[in-house]
């Protein structure tokens, strides 16, 4: 039987694995998991309180289902917020400029905030806007109604608007009117390539990377440090083969 090389292995795991990830489907718990993240985005770096970070929620909610890989309007529009056609290609700019995969969650949320601090003729104003309503629930309702109308835009927005504002207030208000942000622990220490975090370097830590560049899964700080091989300020495909190419002896972390 002829010998397969270890880098025709890899290859092959690799596509395995791109197989794999391509059918993974956008579950209620990565919905619930970007929601929380979502929240916590809006306070940390957009300054807003629990209400008005509820109407932010009842409006991906409703854009998008917290799916950052939705295609909408025939696949003019994109995202959380479904950009759409200009707004999408300026996603995809501001990303690949900043380092960032347009396509994950945190791409996105960046550029939301770009969006939301820097353009504030067009969308920027809502801001102002959502800053100034009360934590309490007629908040969360003004919040949901205000960034429907003013920075969403539908088609019907005045029934759309008034439609997520109540969804800010009935549904997501209770849910985190008390929600706080616990202090993180202190960060582990990461080892190259060990992804997992588990010792280890080997196909499942490219399975993660590959869930991470399409959105799929979320990684924390040393993660992202851990998985970016090439140190190109990006973590996706092409460090997803790395690891395979290490996992195989073909190459070893001191190559990179």
């Amino acid at each position: 039987m002829k010998k397969i090389s270890p880098v025709k292995r890899a290859l092959m795991v690799f596509l395995s694995v791109v197989m794999i990830i391509c059918c993974i489907p956008f579950t209620s718990s990565a919905a619930s998991a970007n929601q929380k993240t979502i929240f916590e985005f809006c306070l940390k770096e957009l300054g807003l309180n629990n209400a008005a970070a509820c109407g932010v929620l009842a409006n991906i909610e409703a854009e998008s289902d917290f799916n950052p890989n939705l295609y909408g309007d025939g696949g003019n529009s994109y995202g959380i917020c479904q950009w759409n056609l200009s707004r999408f290609d300026n996603l995809i700019n501001y990303c690949n400029r900043n380092g960032y995969n347009w396509k994950t969650l945190t791409g996105q949320l960046y550029f939301l905030k770009y969006e939301l601090t820097t353009n504030k003729s067009d969308t920027g104003y809502i801001l102002d806007k959502l800053k100034g309503v009360q934590n309490n629930a007629n908040g969360a309702y003004n919040a949901g109604y205000n960034w429907c109308y003013y920075f969403e835009r539908p088609a019907n927005k005045t029934a759309k608007s008034e439609s997520r504002g109540d969804r800010a207030m009935s549904k997501y208000w209770p849910e985190f009117k008390n929600y706080t942000i616990s202090k993180p622990a202190p960060a582990p220490s990461y080892k190259l390539g060990d992804v997992t975090q588990d010792g280890k370097i080997n196909s499942i830590d490219a399975l993660a990377i590959l869930q991470y560049s399409t959105g799929a899964k979320t990684f924390n700080a040393n993660q992202i440090k851990a998985g970016d091989l090439n140190r190109d300020g990006k973590v996706n495909s092409v460090d997803a083969l790395a690891v395979l190419a290490i996992s195989t002896g073909s190459t070893s972390t001191a190559n990179y």
